[in-house]
């Protein structure tokens, strides 16, 4: 490090610390991505990572510390879901730095993979306001950071790869705005013919694809491997890592003809990538396979034909593409929050769920530490409220519901067409396991934010409004914010909703399916076994765009208790690509447990 790089990272270092207590969200996160472009640079890239965690959801902690102090000081302090100091800035874990981060990592779930995205440091971005998606300036590239946790952070430490992307942010983010735009302006039933409707509709999935493909091929590439988790059967990752080892060692370490016979050495990090970059191998193109064995070795492209066309088989060997994967929890920059990352087709069968920084998921993880199991939040089924149409301007999704829900939950309770008070939001919120939403938005016109913010949520919650997950641009220097931010601040494990408008058909469907999949079997389904083939008892209603809702074809029960691989079943089982890619979790990944039907035996209760 040079002596002018020295004293620009002393500066920056001198202005976090007059930041820190109360620090603007956009100042302070311009500086820790200096800071972590600098130590990059240096080849400190622990320091690096440590300042790229630092940048993300800044405002956000400050409101969650700004929240507990207030619970502290003014209400009983069991009011508050979780301990608001593991998210505060300048605090223990500040002043201990890397180790603090590392020491979080050591205490996570073993099963989580951790992938945070953030953009690197740009130093015009430092005067730029919210503007219109074709004149914001283009990042110069894209960090994707690497967490293990558990015993595997113990022996792999977070590490980070940079790709170029300039002149392709400013492209894609446009055209993702346009088409969400086009689809709440224009896919209205009411005002189109059933030929324009299915038109128009086919050709914002197909814009929305192309979107996701972008995604893949122009930014993430190869080091889309990255992404990937880790196998729940142990067997699998040993078949792995050994065919990877023999690989290896006989074209690289043993010095090939295409390497000129020349030894060349494999790090420890290179080995990893290479694991990972075999796991993708089943999702990637053979000039990707070539291009990841070149960047992940160090080695000419030229030298890679023998190891990618190798790789290239290893998915047929071990059935990569459909063995089941623990959790991927992403970590997303401000502005790519709104991209569908959970379509990425290597995420496609994966269970994920996002979360706005490695504080918020600590502190989430230790409030609700003793209901996790094996990296799963274990809610109980027996108890779920549903409110839906509460504005009573849904009748057709009244009556696609309400069928569905009574057979298929028959223990929980709920109200069709009622407007609920913000006193029995607020109970619902606090007393019950699970909590479906059905109506418009975020249901935040019954509870407001701040006053969600002040509650202990207890509920597994689902708001399958329109925008109800989505982050707002409030415009000037001010970060994005959402009513997901005051779930989380309330301690909700887990938040499911969606990132931009959708039809009402759309989401029920979503809604019928993943609910199917995730519920346990009830008693009517036990003593009718041909039930399980049918999502619900047929709905009369005439829908142009659910045809398949009830009955889509080829669809056979079959019981997915864990919540996010239930979310991605739901999505090959419906023919809405817009819903699909606007649906997102956030928090922690769950788990279902004990019955959804009081009269079934307990001997007949579906495995999880």
């Amino acid at each position: 490090m040079s002596l002018e790089v020295e004293n620009l990272r002393r500066r920056l270092e001198e202005q976090i610390e007059v930041l820190k207590h109360f620090p603007n969200g956009p100042s302070y996160r311009s500086i820790r991505k200096n800071l972590a472009k600098i130590y990059l640079e240096s080849d400190k890239e622990i320091e690096g990572v440590f300042n790229l965690v630092e940048s993300h959801a800044v405002s956000l902690r400050t409101r969650t510390h700004f929240r507990y102090n207030q619970a502290r000081f003014s209400e009983k302090e069991s009011n508050f879901g979780f301990d608001g100091s593991l998210v505060q800035h300048g605090g223990e874990y500040d002043s201990k730095g890397v180790p603090a981060m590392l020491e979080r990592l050591y205490k996570l779930p073993e099963e989580w993979s951790l992938v945070q995205l953030t953009f690197a440091y740009d130093p015009s971005w430092r005067f730029a306001f919210s503007t219109h998606p074709f004149k914001r300036l283009n990042p110069p590239a894209l960090h994707i950071t690497r967490f293990e946790c558990g015993k595997h952070a113990r022996k792999h430490p977070p590490y980070c790869v940079t790709i170029p992307i300039k002149q392709k942010f400013r492209t894609l983010e446009a055209e993702l705005r346009t088409i969400v735009d086009d689809h709440q302006n224009h896919l209205n039933w009411g005002r189109l013919t059933s030929e324009q409707y299915y038109r128009l509709k086919g050709i914002l999935d197909m814009r929305m694809k192309n979107v996701v493909m972008r995604l893949q091929n122009d930014w993430l590439g190869h080091w889309i491997s990255l992404l990937i988790g880790h196998y729940t059967e142990p067997q699998n990752e040993e078949r792995v890592t050994s065919f990877v080892d023999q690989l290896l060692e006989q074209y690289v370490e043993g010095g090939d003809v295409s390497l000129h016979k020349t030894k060349h050495t494999v790090t420890t990090r290179s080995r990893r990538k290479m694991y990972f970059l075999a796991k993708a191998s089943a999702f990637l193109l053979e000039w990707q396979l070539r291009r990841g064995v070149a960047d992940c070795l160090e080695i000419p492209i030229a030298a890679t034909k023998d190891i990618a066309r190798q790789l290239s088989k290893l998915h047929d060997a071990v059935q990569l593409q459909t063995a089941r994967r623990h959790p991927v929890i992403l970590i997303l920059d401000e502005e790519l929050e709104l991209f569908p990352w959970e379509m990425l087709n290597i995420l496609q069968d994966h269970p994920v769920c996002r979360v706005p920084n490695l504080h918020m998921l600590y502190a989430l993880y230790k409030a609700h530490e003793r209901n996790i199991s094996r990296g799963r939040f274990e809610v109980d089924a027996s108890s779920g409220y549903y409110i839906v149409n509460p504005e009573q301007n849904l009748p057709r999704n009244e009556k696609r519901l309400r069928p569905f829900l009574t057979s298929r939950a028959p223990s929980w309770n709920g109200t069709f067409g009622v407007a609920p008070s913000s006193e029995q939001f607020r109970d619902v919120l606090q007393n019950y396991n699970i909590f479906i939403y059905a109506g418009h938005g975020s249901g935040s016109q019954f509870l407001q934010g701040d006053e969600i913010q002040k509650l202990n949520v207890q509920a597994v919650t689902f708001l399958f409004g329109c925008s109800s997950v989505t982050s707002k641009d409030l415009g000037g220097r001010i970060e994005p914010a959402g009513m997901w931010h005051f779930y989380h601040i309330a301690s909700c494990p887990m938040v499911i909703g969606n990132l931009w408008a959708v039809t009402d058909a759309a989401s029920d469907a979503i809604t019928v399916h993943t609910l199917h999949n995730w519920l346990p079997r009830t008693q009517d389904m036990v003593i009718d076994e041909e039930q399980e083939r049918m999502p619900l008892k047929p709905c009369y209603v005439k829908d142009p765009d659910a045809p398949e809702l009830w009955r889509p074809n080829g669809y056979r029960w079959k019981h997915e208790p864990d919540l996010l691989s239930a979310i991605r079943r739901s999505h090959t089982a419906n023919k809405h690509y817009m819903a699909s890619a606007a649906l997102a979790a956030r928090g922690l990944p769950v788990v279902i447990r004990g019955q959804v039907d009081k009269d079934i035996p307990a001997k007949s209760l579906g495995s999880g």
